[in-house]
């Protein structure tokens, strides 16, 4: 019985997959399914030419409603809902809000591409991935009703499906996306340029400028805190979860990195630091868990800075965020994750001596 149900199940998000990847049209064929958690996901090419044009994957819930993830060849990335009870209008618009944990309610609209699914672009701002990657709970209203969704694996989820349209687009070349015109050759919304704001929000992770600024910044910390044994690690090669970021050292107890925001890429420094905290609270589901944040004045430079606590057992890690203001707009990030573990967990860990004080001034001097 439980077989049959899986199967009815998997049979229906494919089918939901398939108009969803195909924006309400019958031109897609299916190249690459996967799993990534929770979330099932497939490529998809178009079936006259050949090319890839998008990669989705979805999650259903016990409210009934599936939630869709979708990057085209672009990177663009959109969201989407379906329910079997829904009738809506094919083509029409929903005004939607939306928000992350406590982020600020973003407003959307979203396109009927049937009666029962609604499509989504989300804006190509960092700061709205980065909260997807790393938040709890989605949260979606439509002015009659409210909705929310819990996002587990979202992190992973993001990196397998640039994965996929990187793979996919290296064996079946990119259906090409419109511009400012809106008119996708996929069909459906579209996707109109985006603003000067959010373009330099959606390259900064990947700007190699601001690659080079925060491993000099980096450097500069690790100098006047008197760091030694880190290597700096390249993107792509570290753990999944500093993928992205701009500059990471680490050794076997000690992790420190630097990120730059520019400015229009965030909300504000405590939306920030709040998302940061989040972050590490989820990653200590199994743990006793304490954090708190304080502004501070250091070297006559204003520093925002929080901890973060986990222990479980012989295993503790200390994360410590300093968020400092950058000359050329915006704010640079930096952190300092401390690993310690007891005889009683294998190998005992623990890195060398990094008071705070010593710290926050090392970042302080490191903004330069």
């Amino acid at each position: 019985m439980m077989r049959l149900v899986y199967s009815l199940v998997a049979a229906g998000v494919s089918a939901g997959l398939l108009l969803f990847g195909s924006f309400g049209t019958s031109h897609t064929a299916v190249v690459e399914n996967f799993q990534s958690g929770g979330w099932n996901g497939s490529a998809f090419t178009d079936d006259q030419t050949g090319a890839f044009s998008t990669c989705v994957a979805s999650v259903s819930y016990h409210s009934g409603i599936t939630l869709y993830v979708q990057l085209d060849t672009n990177y663009n990335w959109a969201i989407g809902f379906s329910a079997l009870q829904w009738n809506m209008k094919v083509g029409a618009d929903i005004a939607l809000q939306y928000r992350i944990d406590r982020g600020a309610w973003q407003s959307g609209v979203a396109k009927a591409t049937s009666k029962n699914l609604a499509r989504m672009q989300m804006p190509r701002g960092g700061y709205i991935i980065t909260r997807f990657r790393r938040g709890r709970t989605l949260y979606v209203r439509d002015g009659t009703y409210n909705y929310e969704f819990r996002l587990t694996g979202t992190s992973r989820l993001m990196a397998r499906l640039a994965k996929c349209v990187e793979q996919n687009i290296a064996r079946y070349g990119a259906v090409p996306i419109a511009g400012a015109a809106g008119a996708s050759s996929q069909g459906g919304l579209g996707h109109s340029a985006p603003t000067k704001d959010e373009a330099a929000a959606s390259s900064s992770a990947t700007d190699p400028q601001l690659a080079i600024e925060a491993t000099q910044a980096l450097f500069n910390l690790m100098g006047s805190a008197g760091l030694s044994g880190l290597k700096l690690v390249p993107d792509g090669q570290r753990e999944e979860d500093l993928n992205g970021l701009h500059a990471v050292a680490t050794n076997d107890a000690r992790t420190i990195v630097a990120h730059i925001f520019p400015a229009g890429s965030y909300q504000s420094e405590e939306e920030l630091m709040s998302l940061i905290v989040a972050d590490s609270q989820k990653k200590c589901a199994e743990g006793k868990f304490t954090s708190g944040s304080e502004r501070i004045n250091e070297n006559g430079k204003p520093i925002y800075t929080s901890y973060a606590n986990c222990e479980t057992g012989d295993f503790q890690l200390i994360e410590r965020v300093a968020i400092a203001k950058r000359k050329a707009g915006g704010v640079f990030i930096y952190g300092v994750a401390d690993t310690y573990v007891g005889e009683g967990g294998g190998a005992p860990v623990s890195p060398p001596e990094l008071t705070d004080p010593d710290l926050y001034s090392a970042i302080a001097n490191a903004a330069e």
